[in-house]
Formats: structure tokens, C-alpha cells, sequence
């Protein structure tokens, strides 16, 4: 199988095929601690209008960069960096806050997040989020997760970026021990109301508590090349296993 790590472009073919391998992905890490009724708001044509967009920034924005992850030529998921908000670089006795509003992906949403820092770091320019990274659910656990940080690190790094931040949902718990491996700490604790959607006059509320966490990029870095490199040796001995056992066999056999 050959995995390809390339700029996400504006492509409708690949668009569709991505935004279904998001909704895969998104769904079954969600549907654990989201009720039917949030989960109901995602819908395809959501997840759609989202890999829409990344694309779009791609080619007009420097404010995020987005990476698809194809398996032989199938779009099966993508890793996305932006720049840090500019709230998160003040903060009064460790603590911020904002509110956004507006339309987003076809959606009217209003959206309000407090944020307790639990670490002294010192966020910059030099800091970006790993906003995104997701897989579809039938390529998951093969140590894609890993390759898609190796591979993209290093172009995050000629850009001048120097530290990462990344967020996830206090009940993921895979999310959380796969980040703590590359050395992520804790940064903040947030407290988010967000996806207000207002549809048939009706209006929805989703509150998250989510985890935050940063690293700089070189352990990030070296963390990954070592876990690459692991995978590498664990596959020589399973096949020095296999021919030894051939080997053998064939002695028992004269």
C-alpha cells in the first residue's frame, strides 16, 4: 500500500471522498460522550463544507495549512495547522475568554470559550494548533497517526514554527494517551458553548470541556522518528521471525 501526504487542493473528487472519511472518523470518536441529538448537527454536507473551506485557505490563506492523507490514491484523512487565536497570547491571571458569532460552513452559530492556563508558556508567532487530525475509522491503528506527524513536522518547522498546541475532548481518552506519547503537557483547561444552531427557529446548545496541551516541535519531532523507527525494527524481527522459522522446518524435513 502506498500512503501519499500531499496539500490539500480544491478537487470535487477528493473533497467528497475526504469529507466522507472526516464524518467516519469524527462519528465514531464522538458518538461515546455526544447525545443523538448533537450528533444529529453533523451532517455530511457539514463535514463537506468544511474540507471546502481548508481547501480554500490553502490557496488564499497563510493563516492554516492543510495535509490529505491518501491510501493508493484514496483520500482517507487529513492533518490541519493554524496559527493561534490572538486572545490566547494575553491572558489576565492566567485566564481568557472570546465569543465569536456569525456564519460558518452554511451553519449560523454562536460560539463562547473560556480558557484557565495551567502552564507559564509563552505563546507567540512561532505557535501553531494542531487543529485537526483525523482518520477514517478502517485505516486507524496502523501507525498512519504517527507517519502523518513525521512527514509534516518537518514542513511546519521550515515555516518557522517552533512550538505546537493542540486540543481534544476531555472523554478522548485513545486521543489523549496517542498525544501524551509525543510529549505533549498541559497547557489549559476549557469550557466551550458552542455549535448554537439555529435551524427551524429552533436553537441547539453543545457544551464541551476540552483539554489543552503543547509541545515544542523538535521533541514532537524526534518522539516521532523514534516511534517510526521502532515499527521499522519490530517488522525486520517478525519477518527474521518468520524466515528463521522456515529454516528450521526445512531441517526438521531432510
Amino acid at each position: 500500500m502506498k500512503v501519499s501526504i500531499t496539500i490539500l487542493d480544491g478537487s470535487e473528487q477528493n473533497l467528497r471522498l475526504l469529507a466522507e472519511a472526516y464524518r467516519n472518523s469524527y462519528n465514531k470518536l464522538s458518538e461515546a460522550y455526544k447525545s443523538p441529538e448533537e450528533m444529529a448537527l453533523y451532517t455530511y454536507d457539514y463535514f463537506y463544507q468544511k474540507v471546502k473551506r481548508f481547501a480554500a485557505e490553502n490557496q488564499h490563506s497563510s493563516t492554516s495549512r492543510t495535509f490529505m492523507v491518501t491510501l493508493d490514491g484514496q483520500p482517507v484523512g487529513f492533518v490541519r495547522y493554524s496559527r493561534i487565536p490572538e486572545y490566547y497570547k494575553t491572558n489576565e491571571n492566567g485566564r481568557t475568554q472570546d465569543l465569536e458569532h456569525g456564519m460558518l460552513d452554511g451553519y449560523e452559530y454562536a460560539w463562547y470559550r473560556k480558557v484557565n492556563f495551567v502552564s507559564d508558556v509563552k505563546l507567540d508567532d512561532t505557535t501553531m494548533i494542531l487543529n485537526q487530525i483525523y482518520l477514517d475509522p478502517s485505516v486507524q491503528r496502523h501507525g498512519l497517526g504517527t507517519y502523518i506527524l513525521a512527514q509534516t513536522l518537518p514542513k511546519m518547522k521550515e515555516k518557522g514554527v517552533r512550538n505546537l498546541i493542540l486540543e481534544y475532548n476531555v472523554d478522548n481518552k485513545n486521543g489523549e494517551k496517542f498525544y501524551n506519547s509525543f510529549g505533549f503537557q498541559p497547557l489549559a483547561d476549557t469550557e466551550d458553548l458552542d455549535h448554537i444552531i439555529r435551524r427551524g427557529g429552533q436553537t441547539r446548545f453543545c457544551i464541551s470541556k476540552v483539554k489543552m496541551v503543547h509541545v515544542d516541535v523538535d521533541t514532537a519531532l524526534e518522539k516521532a522518528n523514534a516511534k517510526m523507527e521502532q515499527k521499522k525494527q519490530a517488522k525486520a524481527r517478525s519477518i527474521g521471525n518468520i524466515i528463521i522459522g522456515l529454516l528450521n522446518n526445512a531441517q526438521r524435513h531432510k
